[in-house]
């Protein structure tokens, strides 16, 4: 069986999709084409959302966010204002 290319290049990708190959030619012959159907958009939809969370934890962590710098304390703050009591 010809392996197919994994646009994404990512060997956990291509691990579970190659697991879930070999189940799908395992339960073949038990399992109706029906359910066979079902299931195979069931390990679809779940490899997406995994994809889609590795993708999103690992932008997370190259993507450095710009955080606003604080300026030390007391170095150019303003002044609180004060109550003047008048007569």
């Amino acid at each position: 069986m010809p392996r197919r290319s994994n646009p994404y290049g990512d060997p956990w990708i291509e691990a579970a999709a190659e697991v879930g190959q070999r189940i799908g030619a395992l339960l073949k012959d038990v399992v109706p084409p029906d359910a066979q159907h079902h299931l195979l958009n069931a390990q679809r939809e779940l490899l997406t959302a995994l994809l889609l969370i590795y993708e999103h934890q690992a932008g997370a962590r190259r993507s450095q966010v710009r955080r606003r710098v604080r300026p030390p304390a007391g170095a150019g703050r303003r002044r609180r204002l004060t109550r003047i009591d008048v007569e």
